[in-house]
């Protein structure tokens, strides 16, 4: 049924000419993410469809390969095909129930791939994150001469060893041996993975703090771009702020205890504690952490701020630009070494100012008493402090909030970003063009 109804939709023509003023070729583009909006979890799958939306402004045909999550069964609707099969939670060696459900995933995916290539023809596959559905999918496509192009926005390529849930060795003897044994069925059932080694020549990561992670952990990467996300200034446009602004306080994000979403609650405990009974806070977001949520909520009620506290949950993308706008301060509390924050950038382009940490690539973006007012991670009393310094400094949060719009404006541009995808991407398609 789903290559039938490919089928009938495909243009046999395919989609690549050249275009001279661009100097760059429109390409057919298979995308491979394990999750992809409207069913995500975090930020990386809403930048990864503005991206997909934006190379097909460009001109390129694309097709998004991703997992079932959020629905029952696979599906497609000629350009995003729901096929494979996640392993959000699974671990190989725990239980036998767990180890063929693997297997079984395995070659569904492997199929699926094979399917979608085989009908697509693309000139390239462009890979983003896979934790949840594995990369001999990426192996398969080298096999096939196809070139395989990353956009690495997590620690995943660092650490794909290790973490990806089929290719991982295990350490016991009788797990190996078991898992040789299902490999050959499922090479067999879903087509055989010769490869092992990933071929990273056509490498883009999201910023300078990825990329040496993976420089450290071996990864051959040197030669790779460092694209940084960039925003869309038309849909994240600041609105005039009132003179007494500083009282509506904002989280976007996952809710997970490594974003440190507690912090901020714990911070506006401090600041209506001392005074500031003004200020309330939104929480906005999804999670695949109940138990983390449920804490959450004990801590604003045992703290007796929880009136003061609303939990919009995962919001639609085209609800953000309104929610950024209904509020003064960015509370950006992670205690991880973010990869490179999407919120961020929304926020200040928004005219938000933001009071938040500097682990990870967010030291890329942020620079304290410039464009932000920073803290270390964890420290509830020193994010309360610098909040209350934005609201009884009106002078210092225009400062800050003009300083965040200039910072993404000449240096993170969504046109910008895309312009450099698409010419890395045309850049390894060319040896499959000649």
């Amino acid at each position: 049924m789903w290559i039938a109804a490919y089928e009938a939709g495909h243009d046999p023509r395919g989609a690549r000419r050249a275009d001279t003023n661009r100097r760059v070729t429109q390409l057919k583009i298979l995308v491979l993410s394990s999750l992809y909006p409207p069913y995500y979890v975090g930020g990386y799958e809403l930048g990864c469809r503005d991206v997909v939306e934006g190379l097909k402004r460009r001109g390129h045909t694309i097709k998004v390969l991703t997992s079932t999550y959020g629905i029952a069964r696979p599906e497609d609707d000629g350009e995003d095909y729901r096929w494979l099969q996640s392993d959000l939670s699974w671990n190989f060696g725990a239980t036998t129930s767990d180890r063929l459900r693997l297997v079984a995933k395995e070659i569904q995916n492997r199929r699926a791939f094979q399917r979608i290539v085989a009908l697509f023809q693309p000139d390239l596959l462009y890979v983003w994150p896979v934790r949840y559905i594995s990369l001999s999918l990426a192996l398969l496509a080298q096999q096939r001469g196809l070139p395989v192009c990353y956009y690495i926005s997590d620690d995943w390529l660092a650490r794909w060893e290790a973490i990806d849930r089929w290719l991982q060795e295990p350490r016991q003897p009788v797990r190996r041996a078991i898992k040789r044994l299902l490999g050959l069925a499922v090479d067999a059932l879903g087509g055989a993975v010769r490869e092992r080694t990933l071929d990273l020549r056509h490498v883009q990561f999201t910023s300078k703090h990825i990329k040496r992670a993976a420089l450290a952990a071996g990864k051959p990467v040197g030669d790779a771009s460092v694209i940084h996300w960039g925003v869309d200034l038309a849909r994240f446009a600041a609105r005039p702020r009132a003179r007494d602004g500083g009282r509506r306080l904002l989280y976007v994000g996952q809710l997970a205890r490594l974003k440190g979403v507690h912090t901020a609650i714990e911070a506006l405990v401090r600041l209506r504690a001392g005074g500031a009974t003004q200020l309330e806070l939104t929480i906005a977001g999804g999670t695949i952490f109940p138990d983390y949520v449920a804490e959450l909520h004990a801590l604003a009620r045992s703290a007796g701020v929880e009136r003061y506290v609303r939990f919009t949950g995962l919001l639609p993308r085209e609800e953000l630009p309104a929610l950024y706008r209904e509020h003064d301060i960015l509370l950006f509390p992670s205690q991880w070494e973010e990869p490179f924050s999407i919120t961020l950038l929304e926020a200040l382009a928004s005219g938000l100012a933001v009071v938040g940490t500097t682990t990870g690539g967010s030291a890329e973006i942020l620079c304290d008493g410039d464009n932000a007012l920073t803290f270390a991670p964890g420290d509830a009393e020193a994010c309360a402090s610098q909040v209350r310094r934005l609201v009884d400094d009106q002078d210092l949060l225009a400062r800050i909030s003009r300083r965040g719009q200039q910072t993404v404006a000449e240096r993170f541009r969504f046109e910008t970003m895309i312009e450099r995808i698409d010419q890395a991407l045309n850049s390894a398609a060319e040896p499959a063009q000649r």
